[in-house]
């Protein structure tokens, strides 16, 4: 049963590490680059390209982690010991778990409900904009907002999961 346990684990980081890794690209390397080089509608537009051809990956990696997070929890945890449930190790690995829930909800909002409405309100714009009307602004900015709160807390999900492996 180590094979399948280490198998699950792995399983379990590499989703991780594609999700998480692949929305902080976008947010430290992608994002900026246009910013810098494209003009607003342009920039949405190929974000939102961009976005559904993630968005598959995201959702299969949020199966695969809710699935290997189950499957890990059984191996980490003691269930028929009585202080299974308390210490360190048990809040920590329910912090991570409430972590993981309000991504899920954030890439949810952010993937299915705002990034449809930016790519409708900027579908009929010309793309050469050199800004956007002020009418698109505060949904750019929800976005931006939610985007922003995506990467904190997909870094403290990594937190949580450094101090579970360290026992704190």
């Amino acid at each position: 049963m180590e094979i399948f346990s280490l198998f699950m684990l792995w399983l379990h980081i590499i989703a991780a590490v594609t999700w998480i890794g692949g929305n902080l690209i976008l947010a430290m390397v992608i994002v900026p680059h246009f910013r810098q080089n494209l003009p607003p509608v342009q920039r949405i537009q190929l974000l939102t390209q961009i976005g559904r051809r993630f968005e598959p990956v995201v959702w299969g990696c949020v199966g695969v982690l809710f699935f290997t997070g189950i499957v890990n929890i059984f191996y980490a945890v003691d269930l028929t010991s009585p202080t299974a449930l308390s210490g360190a190790f048990m809040r920590t690995l329910l912090i991570k778990i409430g972590l993981f829930f309000v991504l899920v909800i954030l890439t949810a909002l952010h993937g299915m409900v705002l990034a449809p409405q930016l790519a409708a309100a900027t579908e009929n714009l010309d793309p050469d904009l050199e800004e956007l009307p002020p009418e698109i602004k505060p949904l750019r900015s929800r976005m931006s907002i939610v985007s922003s709160l995506m990467g904190v807390v997909s870094l403290l999900i990594l937190l949580a999961a450094v101090a579970l492996r360290m026992g704190i």
